[in-house]
Protein backbone atom coordinates (compact mmCIF):
# COMPACT_ATOMS: atom_id res chain seq x y z
CA UNK A 1 0.00 0.00 0.00
CA UNK A 2 1.07 3.23 -1.25
CA UNK A 3 2.06 5.67 1.66
CA UNK A 4 1.70 8.74 -0.82
CA UNK A 5 -0.85 10.83 -3.20
CA UNK A 6 -0.99 12.67 -6.16
CA UNK A 7 2.45 12.77 -8.76
CA UNK A 8 4.44 11.32 -5.65
CA UNK A 9 6.34 7.91 -6.30
CA UNK A 10 6.70 5.88 -3.63
CA UNK A 11 9.08 3.05 -4.26
CA UNK A 12 10.04 1.58 -1.04
CA UNK A 13 7.43 -1.04 -0.92
CA UNK A 14 9.17 -2.59 -4.53
CA UNK A 15 11.74 -4.78 -5.20
CA UNK A 16 14.79 -3.47 -7.00
CA UNK A 17 13.74 -4.45 -10.04
CA UNK A 18 10.03 -2.51 -9.82
CA UNK A 19 11.76 0.52 -8.74
CA UNK A 20 14.15 0.39 -11.45
CA UNK A 21 11.11 -0.07 -13.73
CA UNK A 22 9.12 2.05 -12.43
CA UNK A 23 12.05 5.05 -12.28
CA UNK A 24 12.93 4.73 -16.41
CA UNK A 25 9.49 5.46 -17.26
CA UNK A 26 10.36 9.04 -17.28
CA UNK A 27 12.95 11.21 -15.08
CA UNK A 28 11.88 11.59 -11.39
CA UNK A 29 13.26 13.80 -8.99
CA UNK A 30 14.03 12.65 -5.62
CA UNK A 31 12.15 14.44 -2.65
CA UNK A 32 13.10 12.10 0.60
CA UNK A 33 13.81 8.33 0.86
CA UNK A 34 12.40 5.98 -1.13
CA UNK A 35 10.00 8.95 -2.56
CA UNK A 36 10.31 10.75 -6.00
CA UNK A 37 8.38 12.89 -8.14
CA UNK A 38 7.98 13.11 -12.53
CA UNK A 39 10.42 16.31 -13.64
CA UNK A 40 7.33 17.07 -15.65
CA UNK A 41 5.03 17.27 -12.73
CA UNK A 42 7.63 19.02 -10.41
CA UNK A 43 7.66 21.49 -13.04
CA UNK A 44 3.88 21.96 -13.31
CA UNK A 45 3.54 22.70 -9.34
CA UNK A 46 3.95 26.63 -8.21
CA UNK A 47 5.53 27.47 -5.04
CA UNK A 48 3.43 25.80 -2.46
CA UNK A 49 2.28 22.66 -3.78
CA UNK A 50 6.24 22.36 -4.00
CA UNK A 51 6.64 22.86 -0.43
CA UNK A 52 3.90 20.60 0.43
CA UNK A 53 4.70 18.00 -1.67
CA UNK A 54 8.39 18.20 0.07
CA UNK A 55 7.36 18.45 3.50
CA UNK A 56 5.30 15.36 2.82
CA UNK A 57 7.59 13.68 1.60
CA UNK A 58 9.91 14.19 3.99
CA UNK A 59 7.94 13.70 7.14
CA UNK A 60 6.45 10.04 5.81
CA UNK A 61 9.87 9.21 4.92
CA UNK A 62 10.61 10.17 8.26
CA UNK A 63 8.07 8.40 10.88
CA UNK A 64 9.51 9.03 14.13
CA UNK A 65 9.01 12.20 13.90
CA UNK A 66 6.52 15.15 13.04
CA UNK A 67 6.46 18.00 10.72
CA UNK A 68 6.57 21.31 13.18
CA UNK A 69 7.74 25.21 12.51
CA UNK A 70 7.51 27.01 9.43
CA UNK A 71 6.56 23.56 7.27
CA UNK A 72 3.91 23.29 9.99
CA UNK A 73 2.93 26.62 9.15
CA UNK A 74 2.69 26.12 5.49
CA UNK A 75 0.64 22.69 5.68
CA UNK A 76 -1.88 24.89 7.81
CA UNK A 77 -1.93 28.06 5.39
CA UNK A 78 -0.40 30.49 7.83
CA UNK A 79 1.35 33.14 6.74
CA UNK A 80 5.06 33.39 6.49
CA UNK A 81 7.54 35.67 4.41
CA UNK A 82 9.25 34.28 1.27
CA UNK A 83 8.96 31.89 -1.06
CA UNK A 84 7.38 28.93 0.79
CA UNK A 85 9.48 26.29 -1.19
CA UNK A 86 12.64 28.17 0.06
CA UNK A 87 12.15 27.26 3.80
CA UNK A 88 14.04 23.98 5.12
CA UNK A 89 11.36 21.24 5.95
CA UNK A 90 11.41 21.20 9.84
CA UNK A 91 10.64 17.85 11.54
CA UNK A 92 10.32 17.20 15.09
CA UNK A 93 10.73 14.35 17.57
CA UNK A 94 11.35 13.73 21.18
CA UNK A 95 14.62 13.51 21.72
CA UNK A 96 15.16 14.22 18.05
CA UNK A 97 17.96 17.00 18.62
CA UNK A 98 19.79 19.04 20.82
CA UNK A 99 17.54 21.75 18.87
CA UNK A 100 18.25 23.23 15.28
CA UNK A 101 20.42 20.72 14.11
CA UNK A 102 20.54 21.25 10.33
CA UNK A 103 20.78 18.01 7.90
CA UNK A 104 20.29 18.07 3.94
CA UNK A 105 18.01 20.87 3.74
CA UNK A 106 16.45 19.54 6.89
CA UNK A 107 16.07 21.33 10.39
CA UNK A 108 15.31 18.75 13.68
CA UNK A 109 13.64 20.33 16.58
CA UNK A 110 13.65 18.91 19.95
CA UNK A 111 9.88 18.19 21.73
CA UNK A 112 8.55 16.96 24.60
CA UNK A 113 6.78 13.87 24.36
CA UNK A 114 3.21 15.83 25.55
CA UNK A 115 3.90 18.21 22.17
CA UNK A 116 5.00 14.80 19.99
CA UNK A 117 1.54 13.43 21.30
CA UNK A 118 -1.01 16.64 20.62
CA UNK A 119 0.32 16.35 16.78
CA UNK A 120 -2.67 15.59 14.40
CA UNK A 121 -2.98 14.60 10.80
CA UNK A 122 -3.02 16.61 8.19
CA UNK A 123 -4.55 15.58 4.79
CA UNK A 124 -2.70 16.85 1.60
CA UNK A 125 -2.82 15.56 -1.78
CA UNK A 126 0.33 14.22 -1.46
CA UNK A 127 -0.76 12.20 1.58
CA UNK A 128 -1.01 12.39 5.04
CA UNK A 129 1.29 13.39 7.40
CA UNK A 130 1.65 14.24 11.29
CA UNK A 131 2.34 18.18 12.12
CA UNK A 132 1.67 19.78 15.62
CA UNK A 133 -1.45 22.00 15.65
CA UNK A 134 -2.13 25.33 14.34
CA UNK A 135 -1.45 26.60 17.95
CA UNK A 136 1.43 24.91 18.68
CA UNK A 137 2.93 25.91 15.38
CA UNK A 138 2.19 29.67 16.04
CA UNK A 139 3.78 28.93 19.52
CA UNK A 140 7.17 27.29 18.49
CA UNK A 141 7.30 29.89 15.49
CA UNK A 142 7.79 32.79 18.40
CA UNK A 143 9.92 30.68 20.31
CA UNK A 144 12.61 29.79 17.49
CA UNK A 145 12.00 32.91 14.80
CA UNK A 146 10.53 36.02 15.85
CA UNK A 147 8.22 37.16 17.68
CA UNK A 148 5.90 38.95 14.83
CA UNK A 149 6.21 35.54 13.30
CA UNK A 150 4.02 33.40 15.65
CA UNK A 151 1.46 36.46 16.10
CA UNK A 152 0.84 36.88 12.76
CA UNK A 153 0.05 32.66 12.28
CA UNK A 154 -2.16 32.74 15.26
CA UNK A 155 -3.45 35.72 14.78
CA UNK A 156 -4.45 33.77 11.32
CA UNK A 157 -5.63 30.56 12.82
CA UNK A 158 -7.77 32.22 15.51
CA UNK A 159 -9.70 34.36 12.71
CA UNK A 160 -10.20 31.23 10.18
CA UNK A 161 -11.36 28.93 13.39
CA UNK A 162 -8.66 26.75 12.38
CA UNK A 163 -7.85 27.15 16.46
CA UNK A 164 -9.16 28.38 20.00
CA UNK A 165 -8.07 30.44 22.81
CA UNK A 166 -8.16 27.04 24.58
CA UNK A 167 -5.76 25.31 22.06
CA UNK A 168 -3.43 28.13 22.87
CA UNK A 169 -3.61 27.64 26.55
CA UNK A 170 -3.47 24.13 25.84
CA UNK A 171 -0.18 24.27 23.80
CA UNK A 172 1.12 26.62 25.75
CA UNK A 173 0.86 24.25 29.09
CA UNK A 174 2.28 21.17 27.33
CA UNK A 175 4.88 23.09 26.57
CA UNK A 176 6.36 23.95 30.23
CA UNK A 177 10.04 24.00 30.70
CA UNK A 178 10.95 24.08 27.17
CA UNK A 179 13.31 26.83 25.37
CA UNK A 180 12.04 29.94 25.04
CA UNK A 181 8.58 29.44 26.64
CA UNK A 182 8.41 33.06 27.77
CA UNK A 183 8.60 34.21 24.31
CA UNK A 184 5.49 31.91 23.65
CA UNK A 185 3.44 33.10 26.73
CA UNK A 186 4.29 36.53 24.74
CA UNK A 187 3.05 35.18 21.75
CA UNK A 188 -0.16 33.41 23.97
CA UNK A 189 -1.10 36.91 25.30
CA UNK A 190 -0.68 38.72 21.73
CA UNK A 191 -3.07 36.39 19.76
CA UNK A 192 -6.03 37.54 18.79
CA UNK A 193 -8.95 37.00 16.10
CA UNK A 194 -8.95 40.46 15.09
CA UNK A 195 -5.92 41.73 12.68
CA UNK A 196 -7.38 41.44 9.12
CA UNK A 197 -3.89 40.78 7.64
CA UNK A 198 -0.23 39.69 8.34
CA UNK A 199 0.79 43.72 8.75
CA UNK A 200 -1.74 44.42 11.37
CA UNK A 201 -0.13 41.30 13.27
CA UNK A 202 2.97 42.73 12.89
CA UNK A 203 2.06 46.34 13.77
CA UNK A 204 0.09 44.70 17.27
CA UNK A 205 3.39 43.43 18.70
CA UNK A 206 5.39 46.21 17.19
CA UNK A 207 2.92 48.40 19.57
CA UNK A 208 3.16 45.85 22.56
CA UNK A 209 6.75 45.88 21.78
CA UNK A 210 6.89 49.89 22.45
CA UNK A 211 5.22 49.83 25.51
CA UNK A 212 1.85 51.18 24.35
CA UNK A 213 -1.50 50.20 26.17
CA UNK A 214 -3.59 48.05 24.19
CA UNK A 215 -5.68 49.64 22.31
CA UNK A 216 -9.41 47.84 20.51
CA UNK A 217 -8.93 46.27 16.93
CA UNK A 218 -11.14 46.93 14.48
CA UNK A 219 -13.41 50.26 15.66
CA UNK A 220 -16.54 51.58 12.96
CA UNK A 221 -16.12 55.63 12.88
CA UNK A 222 -19.61 57.31 13.34
CA UNK A 223 -20.46 61.06 12.58
CA UNK A 224 -23.37 62.54 14.08
CA UNK A 225 -26.16 61.74 11.87
CA UNK A 226 -24.83 58.17 12.77
CA UNK A 227 -23.50 57.41 9.06
CA UNK A 228 -20.47 55.17 9.05
CA UNK A 229 -17.11 57.24 8.38
CA UNK A 230 -14.20 54.42 8.47
CA UNK A 231 -12.85 51.55 10.21
CA UNK A 232 -9.84 51.97 11.67
CA UNK A 233 -7.42 49.18 12.43
CA UNK A 234 -6.42 50.40 16.31
CA UNK A 235 -7.95 52.93 18.08
CA UNK A 236 -7.58 53.79 21.68
CA UNK A 237 -10.82 55.79 22.66
CA UNK A 238 -9.91 57.07 25.63
CA UNK A 239 -7.93 59.42 23.80
CA UNK A 240 -9.31 59.45 20.62
CA UNK A 241 -6.39 58.24 18.21
CA UNK A 242 -5.90 55.09 15.91
CA UNK A 243 -3.73 54.13 13.98
CA UNK A 244 -4.11 51.67 10.90
CA UNK A 245 -1.97 49.97 7.91
CA UNK A 246 -1.77 51.16 3.96
CA UNK A 247 -1.65 48.15 1.72
CA UNK A 248 0.33 49.21 -1.49
CA UNK A 249 -2.51 48.27 -3.62
CA UNK A 250 -5.38 50.47 -2.50
CA UNK A 251 -4.44 53.13 -4.62
CA UNK A 252 -3.06 51.40 -7.30
CA UNK A 253 -6.17 50.14 -8.96
CA UNK A 254 -5.66 46.54 -7.09
CA UNK A 255 -9.46 46.16 -6.23
CA UNK A 256 -10.87 47.75 -9.49
CA UNK A 257 -11.73 51.23 -8.72
CA UNK A 258 -9.54 54.11 -10.49
CA UNK A 259 -6.88 55.45 -9.20
CA UNK A 260 -7.80 58.75 -9.51
CA UNK A 261 -10.89 57.57 -7.53
CA UNK A 262 -9.48 55.92 -4.91
CA UNK A 263 -6.80 58.78 -4.26
CA UNK A 264 -9.83 61.40 -3.93
CA UNK A 265 -12.11 58.52 -1.77
CA UNK A 266 -9.10 58.66 0.34
CA UNK A 267 -8.93 62.28 0.64
CA UNK A 268 -12.27 62.48 1.59
CA UNK A 269 -12.00 59.83 4.28
CA UNK A 270 -9.23 61.37 5.78
CA UNK A 271 -10.71 64.57 6.16
CA UNK A 272 -14.07 63.33 7.50
CA UNK A 273 -12.14 61.32 10.48
CA UNK A 274 -10.45 64.73 11.31
CA UNK A 275 -13.44 66.65 11.40
CA UNK A 276 -14.88 64.30 14.42
CA UNK A 277 -11.76 65.15 15.88
CA UNK A 278 -9.99 61.49 15.95
CA UNK A 279 -6.06 61.86 15.30
CA UNK A 280 -5.42 58.98 13.16
CA UNK A 281 -1.85 57.82 12.01
CA UNK A 282 -1.23 56.14 8.86
CA UNK A 283 1.48 53.92 8.17
CA UNK A 284 2.46 52.07 5.02
CA UNK A 285 4.86 49.35 3.72
CA UNK A 286 8.00 51.89 3.83
CA UNK A 287 7.42 53.14 7.34
CA UNK A 288 7.09 49.97 8.61
CA UNK A 289 10.05 48.17 7.40
CA UNK A 290 12.40 50.89 8.59
CA UNK A 291 10.66 51.06 12.03
CA UNK A 292 9.62 54.83 11.80
CA UNK A 293 5.68 54.13 11.69
CA UNK A 294 6.45 52.62 15.28
CA UNK A 295 8.29 55.23 16.39
CA UNK A 296 5.59 58.07 15.45
CA UNK A 297 3.11 55.99 16.57
CA UNK A 298 4.68 55.96 19.74
CA UNK A 299 5.47 59.67 19.67
CA UNK A 300 2.01 61.34 18.75
CA UNK A 301 0.33 58.57 21.06
CA UNK A 302 1.84 60.58 24.30
CA UNK A 303 1.02 63.16 22.59
CA UNK A 304 -2.72 62.84 21.98
CA UNK A 305 -2.54 60.89 25.44
CA UNK A 306 -1.14 64.31 27.27
CA UNK A 307 -4.28 66.23 26.32
CA UNK A 308 -6.08 63.26 27.32
CA UNK A 309 -9.80 64.04 25.32
CA UNK A 310 -12.12 60.94 24.77
CA UNK A 311 -13.74 60.51 21.71
CA UNK A 312 -17.61 60.83 22.11
CA UNK A 313 -18.94 56.98 22.70
CA UNK A 314 -22.13 57.71 20.17
CA UNK A 315 -19.35 58.09 17.48
CA UNK A 316 -17.05 54.46 17.40
CA UNK A 317 -18.24 51.21 17.44
CA UNK A 318 -15.77 48.43 18.56
CA UNK A 319 -16.82 45.46 16.21
CA UNK A 320 -13.02 43.65 17.25
CA UNK A 321 -11.99 43.59 20.55
CA UNK A 322 -8.85 45.11 22.67
CA UNK A 323 -5.77 43.76 20.50
CA UNK A 324 -3.96 41.91 23.47
CA UNK A 325 -4.16 40.51 26.82
CA UNK A 326 -4.56 43.15 29.24
CA UNK A 327 -3.95 41.31 32.63
CA UNK A 328 -1.57 38.85 33.69
CA UNK A 329 2.32 39.23 33.22
CA UNK A 330 3.03 42.92 32.31
CA UNK A 331 5.51 43.82 29.55
CA UNK A 332 8.51 45.70 31.51
CA UNK A 333 8.02 48.67 29.44
CA UNK A 334 4.31 48.56 29.33
CA UNK A 335 2.59 50.97 32.75
CA UNK A 336 -1.50 50.70 32.15
CA UNK A 337 -2.72 48.62 34.93
CA UNK A 338 -4.71 45.07 33.99
CA UNK A 339 -8.16 46.11 33.43
CA UNK A 340 -10.44 44.04 36.32
CA UNK A 341 -13.13 41.67 34.21
CA UNK A 342 -11.44 42.25 30.96
CA UNK A 343 -12.60 40.05 28.20
CA UNK A 344 -10.26 37.68 26.56
CA UNK A 345 -9.17 39.38 23.49
CA UNK A 346 -9.37 36.23 21.68
CA UNK A 347 -13.09 35.62 21.95
CA UNK A 348 -15.33 37.60 19.21
CA UNK A 349 -16.81 40.48 21.96
CA UNK A 350 -19.34 42.84 20.92
CA UNK A 351 -19.36 46.80 20.14
CA UNK A 352 -18.33 49.99 21.67
CA UNK A 353 -20.82 52.94 20.31
CA UNK A 354 -24.02 53.71 22.19
CA UNK A 355 -26.30 54.18 19.00
CA UNK A 356 -27.47 58.18 18.33
CA UNK A 357 -30.89 56.56 18.41
CA UNK A 358 -32.63 52.87 18.58
CA UNK A 359 -31.46 49.82 20.89
CA UNK A 360 -28.34 50.17 22.86
CA UNK A 361 -25.25 48.56 21.03
CA UNK A 362 -23.26 45.98 23.34
CA UNK A 363 -19.65 47.79 24.46
CA UNK A 364 -16.64 46.28 24.28
CA UNK A 365 -14.73 46.96 27.73
CA UNK A 366 -12.80 49.99 27.99
CA UNK A 367 -8.81 49.93 27.85
CA UNK A 368 -7.53 52.32 30.89
CA UNK A 369 -5.39 54.53 29.26
CA UNK A 370 -1.40 55.58 30.13
CA UNK A 371 1.39 56.61 28.90
CA UNK A 372 3.92 54.38 27.78
CA UNK A 373 7.13 54.01 30.29
CA UNK A 374 9.88 56.24 28.62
Amino acid sequence: MTRVGGPLVDISGMSEWEARQKLRQARHIKLAKGIYIGEGDWSRLDSAARATAQIVASGIATPATVVAGRSAAILHDLPLVGRLDHHAVELGGYRATKGGRRRHDHVYRNLSPAQVGEAKTVTTPYGDVPATTPAATGLDLARWYELSLGVRCLDRALARKATTAADIDTALKLAHGCSGIQAMRNAARLASPWSESPRESDMKVAMWTAGLPPPLQQVNLYDASGEFVARLDFFWPDIGFGTEYDGQGKLAGEFGVPVAVAARQDVERQHRISNLGVSNFRVDHRSARTGAAMRGVAAMYRRVAARGVPLDPALWKCVGGPAWEPRGRQHPRTTSPAAPGSPDPRARSGGGRRAPAGPAAATCMPVRSAAPAG
